[in-house]
């Protein structure tokens, strides 16, 4: 048990560095202590979030524990699907976005709202694929450990998605409301697909 408090008290920190770097107040507060050094700060955020979650998914392995389901080939074959499938939506959720500005190498202040491509279909396309890919890895390695870290993701999406809404009606106002209001947030309405 003491292993998968470990992981659950590691996927919290995580999940509230992650947060805690990315709100509007703590970059602002950045942006004034750093100054110059600021145009640093999304690259040094990407960094963390990268080499956190490559610890997270070491520390996940590292865990042994019995399998709750017997995994056949078809299972297996299935989760590959479903993880090709997440990086086609990764793919397609980033040609909506600035590479550069993504990674820090160029400013996202001035980004404009963008509804295109994918967007059209859902809000948070990088979320749904990110659904995809830890149900296709809980799929793929049906262990307690998994289900751990799959568990811990699905509730900080739960609660980040509506946090990350706040800070985009915030920043693009009425046009974010009725984006909002016309396209789901994480699953395609199967009419629009």
């Amino acid at each position: 048990m003491e292993k998968y408090s470990l992981l659950i008290f590691s996927w919290i920190v995580y999940f509230v560095l992650h947060s805690v770097l990315a709100a509007d107040s703590v970059k602002l507060y950045f942006s004034q202590s750093l100054e110059k050094g600021y145009r640093y700060y999304r690259l040094f955020y990407v960094l963390f979030s990268s080499l956190g979650l490559t610890g997270l998914l070491l520390l996940n392995a590292s865990i042994p524990s019995a399998h709750l389901i017997s995994p056949d080939k078809w299972t297996k074959y299935f989760s590959l699907m479903l993880a090709t499938f997440s990086i086609f939506i990764f793919k397609a959720a980033f040609k909506q976005y600035s590479m550069r500005g993504f990674i820090g190498l160029e400013s996202d202040a001035q980004e404009q709202f963008k509804a295109d491509g994918i967007l059209k279909l859902v809000r948070h396309p990088i979320y749904s694929a990110t659904i995809l890919i830890v149900i296709a890895f809980w799929l793929f390695i049906p262990n307690v450990t998994t289900l751990v870290s799959a568990c811990c993701i699905f509730i900080y999406l739960a609660i980040g998605i509506p946090l990350e809404e706040r800070k985009l009606i915030k920043k693009y106002g009425e046009a974010y409301r009725e984006y909002k209001d016309r396209v789901p947030s994480i699953i395609p309405k199967l009419s629009r697909a």
